[in-house]
């Protein structure tokens, strides 16, 4: 009984990775948005070196 709640947890731990990564992204993306209209950049990507 216990193999079969493993799987589980592992698709919940995986689902709680994926959500921080997204949301992580969402705030990089807005404080990117945000410092670029503070600097009067039109990019996003201003402030990332290529």
């Amino acid at each position: 009984m216990r193999s079969i709640f493993s799987p589980l947890r592992t698709l919940r731990e995986n689902l709680r990775q994926i959500n921080a990564a997204v949301n992580a992204s969402r705030e990089f993306s807005e404080a990117s948005r945000t410092r670029g209209e503070a600097i009067g950049s039109v990019s996003p990507l201003s402030g990332i070196p290529l």
